[in-house]
C-alpha cells in the first residue's frame, strides 16, 4: 500500500493488481482500490488518470491480442517517459481538473498519433534493403502493416492469409494487409519463427537481409539480426528453399536461369555468409520429431529389436538421413526406451551398447561399426 503511493501514471499501467481492477473488474481489486482512494485523496487524480488511459486502450474500436495490448501499453510508457515533466502539465492538470475524462482522452489520443507517425513515417523500403528484388512497385504505409518488437519475449501475429508469425525479440517485420493473388511477401530484420498455411501454387517469400526463404507451407525459422554477418533459415517441418536475392530475381525474368541456393528439409539448417557467397548446410543443434510423425509409446521403446530398425525408426522420426552397413549390423539388437531423450543422446546410448559410434556430416547421421557377436 505505500508503494502505490509513489506510483507514476506509467507505474499503474503496468500493474497486475490496478488492471484487475481496471480491465477485469475483479470485486476484491474493486474493493482495493476504492478505498485507497479514500486513504490517499492526494493521489487520486494519477489513479483516475491512469484507469482512463487503461479504459481508452481496452475499448478501441480494434480488438487487440494480449501480446498487441502489452506492446501498446509498453508504447504508452516508453512515450510518457519523453513528456516534458511538471509546470506546463500542473497548470494543465489544474485548468481541466473539472473535466479530468476529456484531459486523459486528449493525453491518449496524442500518445497515439504520436505513436502511429512514428510507426509509418519511414516506408516500407527501410526495413529490407533489397526490396527491389520483390517486383514490386512502391507502396503507401497504410496498405502495409510495420510488426516492431520492442520487449524481451516473442509476439505471436497472425499474417493475412492466416499463417502465424513469433516475431523474437527486438525484430521487426513488414507485410501487407492483404497478399498478392500470386505470391505472400514478409520482410524481416532480426530473428522470426514461421507456421505457414499451404496454399498450392502461391508461394510464401521471407525477405531477409540478401536472402529469400520461399515455402508453400511449413514451419521454419529465419535468423537475420542487423549487425550480425551471417544469416540461418533452420526448418521446423516441411521443406523451404534458400537462395540469394540476386538469383531469385534472375529467375523471375528467365526461367533458363536455374536458381542457385539450398534447398531444406525437417531438422536442417543452412548458415548463409554475404561475403564469400557461401551456405553451410547442417543439422539443427537439437533435432524434433517432426510434426508428420505420431510420436507413439513404441516410437521410442526397443525390446530386442534389431539395431538396423532402431535407426530407421529414428529415421522416420525426425527426418533425418542415418546411413549405416546393414551387414556390419546384423547381429546388433537392442533393448531399451529412450523416450524423452534427445536425438544425439539416443545416439551415443545406442551406439554405447552395440559398441559402434557416429559422426554427422554436413546433415548425415554416418554409423560406423565392426558389429556385434
Amino acid at each position: 500500500m505505500n508503494t502505490y503511493q509513489h506510483y507514476t501514471v506509467e507505474d499503474f499501467l503496468t500493474d497486475n493488481w490496478f488492471l484487475a481492477w481496471v480491465k477485469h473488474d475483479q470485486p476484491d481489486a474493486r474493493q482495493f482500490w476504492e478505498e485507497w482512494q479514500k486513504q490517499n485523496p492526494a493521489r487520486r487524480h494519477t489513479l483516475l488518470l491512469a484507469k482512463d488511459m487503461a479504459e481508452a486502450l481496452k475499448n478501441r474500436p480494434h480488438t487487440l491480442s494480449v501480446e498487441q495490448e502489452f506492446l501498446e501499453v509498453e508504447r504508452i510508457v516508453k512515450l510518457t517517459r519523453h513528456v516534458p515533466t511538471p509546470s506546463r502539465w500542473v497548470v494543465l492538470k489544474a485548468s481541466l481538473s473539472q473535466y479530468r475524462w476529456l484531459a486523459a482522452a486528449l493525453i491518449f489520443m496524442i500518445l497515439g498519433a504520436g505513436w502511429w507517425v512514428s510507426q509509418h513515417r519511414s516506408p516500407v523500403r527501410q526495413l529490407a534493403q533489397t526490396e527491389r528484388f520483390s517486383g514490386q512497385e512502391n507502396r503507401s504505409s497504410e496498405q502495409w502493416f510495420n510488426q516492431v518488437n520492442g520487449t524481451s519475449q516473442p509476439v505471436v501475429l497472425a499474417l493475412p492469409d492466416g499463417s502465424q508469425m513469433t516475431l523474437m525479440a527486438h525484430s521487426q517485420a513488414s507485410y501487407p494487409r492483404s497478399f498478392d493473388a500470386d505470391k505472400r511477401e514478409v520482410y524481416l530484420k532480426g530473428d522470426a519463427v514461421f507456421s505457414v498455411v499451404h496454399e498450392g501454387k502461391r508461394p510464401f517469400l521471407v525477405y531477409s537481409g540478401t536472402l529469400v526463404t520461399r515455402v508453400l507451407g511449413t514451419r521454419f525459422r529465419v535468423q537475420a539480426r542487423p549487425g550480425e554477418t551471417h544469416m540461418r533459415v533452420s526448418v521446423i517441418s516441411g521443406k523451404v528453399s534458400v537462395m540469394d536475392q540476386k538469383a531469385w530475381a534472375a529467375s523471375r525474368t528467365s526461367s533458363r536461369n536455374p536458381v542457385s541456393g539450398v534447398v531444406l528439409t525437417a531438422n536442417q539448417q543452412v548458415t548463409y555468409d554475404p561475403g564469400q557467397h557461401s551456405y553451410q548446410k547442417e543439422l539443427v543443434p537439437r533435432p524434433m520429431v517432426i510434426v508428420s510423425v505420431a510420436e507413439s509409446p513404441e516410437t521410442f521403446n526397443f525390446d530386442d529389436v534389431a539395431a538396423t530398425n532402431v535407426f530407421d525408426r529414428l529415421k522416420k522420426a525426425y527426418g533425418v538421413e542415418i546411413i549405416y552397413d546393414a551387414s556390419a549390423l546384423r547381429h546388433c539388437t537392442l533393448t531399451a526406451s529412450l523416450a524423452g531423450v534427445s536425438l544425439y543422446d539416443q545416439l551415443q546410448l545406442l551406439c554405447a551398447s552395440i559398441g559402434a559410434s557416429y559422426e554427422v556430416v554436413d546433415t548425415r547421421i554416418i554409423i560406423t561399426s565392426k558389429g556385434c557377436s
